[in-house]
Order: structure tokens, then sequence, then C-alpha cells
């Protein structure tokens, strides 16, 4: 009676095992040869209820299973996703996403073929996170490269997709999920600390989500990991100014520009806070110092020039706001330190000129202010020079700057 029951026990077994054999057969030959995908879906999801009812496979067999099993459900996903037939459903590319990941753990003899087609689908998830990017539907795009750095992530890859948790924490900053920023920029640090823009957003997540004392340890970080970033020296300018501490602002980049004294870009933060503490003279020391080092330094010029042509604004503002019985020597005296201070910004916005030779706010500038400093003949040129770059036509630097 025992042997009937444990030879039925196998007979059932046989059946079985033959049942499953038989029905990825038929999903290998309606996939491939017939190119059925609706009776090569049917006969593998045969299969799979099969499997997971506690029937199995042998090894070499499971290899094959999980691999068509992939193929048939990436065919579905794109089936739909090239043709534009409705919208995907993301599960059937999970579906083939598990399958393949399931081959390649077996390193079978489908294995290599399942990691191929691994990144294939990486590649499809890519492409509708940047869809969703597009359509300004950050939270999908952000879960989206969150799932193609799980799938990088995973044995048969192993790799740190630091490509995609980029993208992750910029989808989550434009979604406004500054805990995502936080969470994906601390592990971006933790693999390359020399990366500013890895840097510059957890301390634009910090500071998002109000954590001033977290926001202060992310930009000392930073300073310490990339002192020589004019970017993050900003941030912690920025930081300092909001907080409406100066006395830590000026002693953190005197102590910058004491260490690294022959970088002309401390000493143009420098001069940018002083101006911003409206301490003139010490910014108009600290940009010279700058065009010291570095005498092509435009933005140096530009500011020295900004700083004198904004204080004759307020000589111009004060001359014009004089009452008709004020003095001729008041209104000369206003006129002269107008002109001083033009005189003054000259030189530097010439420099800027000749360094950037196409900047036509610069020279439309200049223009201007040779005009008001009765130079007819260098405005003139300005004009006829302004007037060829709108044309298109080839120039050559006026003559009285091209010596």
């Amino acid at each position: 009676m025992m042997n009937k029951k444990l030879f039925g026990f196998l007979i059932f077994c046989s059946c079985s095992l033959f049942s499953q054999n038989q029905d990825l057969t038929s999903a290998i030959i309606a996939l491939d040869n017939k190119r059925d995908l609706v009776s090569a879906k049917e006969a593998i999801d045969n299969a799979t209820v099969k499997i997971e009812s506690g029937s199995s496979l042998k090894a070499k067999k499971m290899s094959k299973y999980y691999h068509y099993l992939g193929k048939i459900y990436l065919s579905v996903f794109e089936k739909v996703w090239f043709n534009a037939d409705g919208d995907p459903d993301f599960s059937d590319l999970d579906i083939a996403i598990n399958a393949f990941v399931s081959d390649a753990n077996l390193s079978g003899s489908h294995s290599k073929k399942s990691l191929i087609q691994l990144n294939r689908c990486i590649n499809l998830y890519q492409d509708a996170a940047y869809k969703d990017n597009e359509a300004k539907n950050y939270k999908d795009s952000e879960l989206k490269f969150e799932k193609i750095i799980t799938i990088n992530g995973a044995d048969p890859i192993q790799k740190q997709d630091t490509l995609n948790m980029y993208n992750a924490a910029v989808m989550a900053s434009l979604d406004e999920n500054y805990e995502k920023v936080v969470f994906w920029a601390s592990q971006l640090i933790q693999i390359n600390m020399l990366e500013e823009k890895y840097h510059r957003l957890l301390i634009e997540g910090y500071s998002q989500i109000g954590d001033l004392d977290q926001e202060l340890d992310a930009i000392k970080n930073a300073r310490s990991s990339i002192p020589q970033s004019k970017d993050i020296i900003f941030k912690e300018v920025n930081y300092y100014i909001s907080t409406g501490d100066n006395e830590s602002l000026l002693k953190s980049l005197d102590n910058a520009v004491k260490t690294d004294s022959m970088n002309p870009d401390l000493h143009f933060v420098l001069g940018s806070t002083y101006s911003s503490l409206s301490n003139i003279p010490k910014a108009i020391d600290s940009y010279n110092n700058a065009i010291q080092l570095d005498d092509k330094y435009v933005d140096a010029y530009n500011n020295l020039a900004a700083i004198y042509l904004d204080e004759a604004n307020i000589f111009i503002e004060k001359k014009n706001n004089l009452p008709i019985n004020a003095s001729q020597k008041k209104y000369d005296n206003l006129s002269k330190r107008i002109k001083e201070l033009r005189l003054q910004a000259l030189p530097n916005l010439e420099k800027v000129f000749v360094l950037q030779p196409k900047d036509e706010i610069i020279i439309q500038t200049l223009k201007q202010i040779y005009y008001q400093l009765e130079m007819d003949q260098e405005s003139i040129a300005m004009k006829r020079y302004l007037d060829a770059i709108k044309l298109g036509q080839e120039t050559i630097l006026p003559s009285h700057l091209s010596q």
C-alpha cells in the first residue's frame, strides 16, 4: 500500500514537472518562432503559477525560465511603450527586471543574455524618468531614477550609480522634497567628497528645510573638502549674511585669504562681501588685489566699475534734487564728483570690453559713459562698433582701445 502511495506521488511529480517543461517550451516556441506574444505570455504565466505553487525545475531549466519570463514581459511592456498604444504598465517591466536579476544571480546558461536585457530595462526606466521630468512630473521622475539605482545596486551589477543618484536628487529638489535631496546628496558626498555639485545640493536641502545647524555643518564640510570652490565660499558668505553673523563671515574669509593669499577668487569673494556690507573702501582694495593676481578677472573689473557708477548715481540724484535757489558752487561740486567717479569707472569698463568684446551691454554702457564725459569721438566709435556687432559684421576694436 505504501509503495503504491509513493509510486502515485512520483507519478504526480513527474506529471507536474512535465507540465512545467511543456509550458516553458510552449512559451519559447510562441515567442521565438511564432512571434505570438499573447500565447507566450499565457504559457509562461502557467509555468509561473506552478512554480509558485511549490513545483521546481532543474537549475538549467530555471535559468531558461527566468530569462524567458523576463523577455516576454519586457516585450509586453515595449509593445505599448514604442507603439504609444496606451499607457505602459511598469509592473510588466518590473516583472521582467526581477526575472533577469534572478537569472543573472543563478549564473546559468542564459545569465549573460539576461544581464544584457537588464541594461535594456534600465534604459527604458531612464527614458521614462526623463519624460516625466519634461512633463514636470518630478515626483514620478525621482521614483524612476530611484528604481534604476536599486537595479544597478543589485548583486548581478553592483554599481554605485552616481549619475542617477544625482538625477534623483535634482528631481527631489524640483519636487520640493528636500528630505530626499538631503538623503541623496549625503550618499553622493560619501562616494565623492570632491564633487562641488553634490555639496551644493546638500547645503541647499538643509537651507530649504530650515535646519541652520546642519546647513552650516554642510558648508564647513564642503569648505574643508574643496576649499578652492568659489560657489561654496559664496554659500558660506550668504549663510552668514542671512544669519547676520558678520563677524564670523569676515573671520572665515580672512582666514581663507591668509591660507591662500595668491588665490584671486578669495580676494574677489572678500570684495563682494565687503560690498554687501557697504564697506566700499575695503571692497575696492579686495577687487584690486584680485586683479593684481589675475589681470583678466572680468568680474572684478565689472564690480569695481559698478561701485563707482553706483556712487555716481547717488550724486546724480543729489544734483537733480537741488533746489532752484541752490548755489552754482554746489551744482559744480556735484558735477565734478560725478565726473571723477565716471572717470574711475571708465578704465575698468574698458578692460571688461577688451576681454569681452562681444558684450553688447558693456559696449552700450561705454558708449554712454564716453558721451557723458564729452569724449565724443570715442562714443561715436563705440556706436559704430555696436552697430557692426548687431549686423553680424566682422569687427576690430576701436583704435583708442586696440593699443
